[in-house]
């Protein structure tokens, strides 16, 4: 066997493609098709976190998510983008390297596992044939590559203890029938070193798996706080610009009223007789009185007014001068 030979049989016993793992399923649960595919989407693909991208240099982890959730992870494809690119690719029987979803999978050990635990009885030379993926093989681009190898750990630490009891029992039934001669307890001491060995390998890399994903759901604690602090800072902007709005809105309100309010500190007499003495200085100036609030144009009594108070170094506005106008026209109406 050559060595390409010998690599391509290593990843077949590694992965197992999710176009692939249709057919494995259809054949070995001795169903159609659509039946195994209904099975992979609702056990496999809608509670995988991630899967595998498997090409000839390197392997990937590629996040999995909804089509309404706006994804961080790169790279990612969406659930619905993986069952609609399957679907149609079991209706043509085929898939082509240009599909999205090629060379997406996942770690065959596991998904053996998995689908053991579903029920489905399969031979032990298949069972004997997969093995989990080799971590030191894989291109990690972000932290979900390595955690897409520690999602099978857990099953595999179980395995090897199940494998680490069985072989002390079937070592204590030898030393029951035969004795314990010193070759074979040499012999047993070094499997046991072995197991032993293993079995902490497995531990570590468990162990620190569950600290990466404490430090995972910390760090989404953290982001969650700060979103909800955004949202309460935002509330409080939102309702404190309201609040000036409301305060600009009364200010521009009395202002507009207080022209009107001008000259209360007189009396109703006094007022009048002011107002009589601008209406002579008006009819002594020949100024048109009709309009008395027009300030617009620059030949008006307003406006003519409000220039020569200015060019005096002294500040009315056209409302108050328009005011005292309109009151000195009311005066030319008194009986």
């Amino acid at each position: 066997m050559s060595f390409f030979e010998q690599q391509e049989e290593r990843k077949n016993k590694q992965f197992i493609s999710l176009f692939d793992s249709v057919y494995f399923i259809s054949e070995h649960g001795n169903g159609s098709l659509q039946q195994a595919l209904e099975l992979l989407t609702s056990s496999f693909l809608k509670k995988q976190t991630y899967l595998l991208l498997v090409t000839p240099y390197s392997v990937k982890a590629v996040y999995v998510c909804s089509s309404y959730e706006q994804s961080s992870c790169e790279p990612y494809i969406t659930f619905e983008e993986l069952y609609f690119e399957l679907k149609a690719c079991i209706d043509h029987k085929g898939i082509g390297e240009g599909n999205p979803i090629y060379g997406l999978g996942f770690a065959k050990k596991r998904f053996i596992e998995q689908l053991l635990n579903l029920g489905m009885m399969l031979d032990e030379q298949v069972i004997f044939n997969t093995e989990s993926p080799d971590i030191t093989d894989a291109e990690y681009t972000s932290e979900g590559d390595e955690w897409a190898f520690y999602q099978g750990l857990p099953r595999e630490y179980d395995t090897l203890r199940i494998e680490n009891e069985k072989l002390k029992a079937q070592y204590q039934e030898l030393f029951n029938k035969k004795g314990q001669p010193e070759a074979f307890y040499n012999i047993q001491k070094e499997l046991y070193k072995a197991d032993r060995q293993d079995l902490d390998g497995c531990r570590n890399k468990l162990d620190n798996s569950l600290l990466e994903i404490k430090a995972l759901n910390e760090r989404c604690n953290y982001l969650e706080q700060c979103k909800r602090r955004s949202e309460i800072t935002q509330k409080l902007a939102e309702k404190r610009v309201l609040e000036l709005e409301n305060k600009l809105e009364q200010a521009k309100a009395k202002l507009a009223d207080k022209p009107d309010n001008e000259g209360k500190g007189l009396n109703t007499k006094s007022q009048n007789y002011a107002a009589k003495i601008v209406l002579a200085m008006a009819q002594v100036a020949d100024l048109d009185l009709n309009s008395p609030y027009a300030c617009k144009e620059p030949n008006t009594t307003n406006s003519i007014i409000f220039d020569q108070i200015r060019t005096n170094g002294m500040k009315v506005s056209n409302q108050v001068i328009g005011n005292w106008l309109k009151l000195a026209t009311e005066q030319s109406k008194d009986d």
